[in-house]
């Protein structure tokens, strides 16, 4: 069965993923041990949402629907460790939105996807900075 045979199915998944996201990543924002970090990530969050909100008018689902999204992570209270798991879901995001893109049926929603896959990547780099700076303020051994 090829990867584009559920594109509709992966597209509303993808939906989802985003909304989690925006949420899991407002609870990140209240961890953070600065306000130039929460600041950051609250810009993070809106991006998210707008991911989801252009996926939701690809389906024709317009005004996106308030719903709360199953099996949604949340903060674990530990900032770093949740920056890590954040890390983990924006590299996976980029398989997912490239994966997408390929099976897209025009080129101007490949193109709306690959603008979205660009911001995971330049999130993924956000959240791997904000460790590293941890990482220096500690000590010059990090890997």
């Amino acid at each position: 069965m090829s990867m584009c045979t559920n594109y509709r199915r992966q597209l509303e998944e993808s939906l989802q993923d985003e909304l989690c996201d925006a949420g899991f990543y407002a609870q990140i924002a209240e961890e953070a041990p600065t306000e130039e970090l929460r600041e950051l990530i609250i810009s993070i969050v809106g991006d998210e949402y707008g991911h989801a909100r252009l996926q939701a008018s690809l389906l024709g689902v317009c005004p996106l629907e308030v719903t709360c999204p199953p099996n949604c992570p949340g903060a674990t209270g530990d900032f770093y460790a949740d920056v890590e798991t954040a890390i983990q879901g924006e590299l996976g995001a980029i398989r997912r939105y490239a994966e997408l893109a390929m099976c897209a049926p025009t080129l101007k929603i490949r193109y709306l996807l690959t603008s979205i896959l660009g911001d995971e990547y330049a999130h993924a780099r956000i959240w791997t900075a904000m460790l590293q700076a941890n990482c220096l303020c500690k000590s010059s051994a990090c890997e």
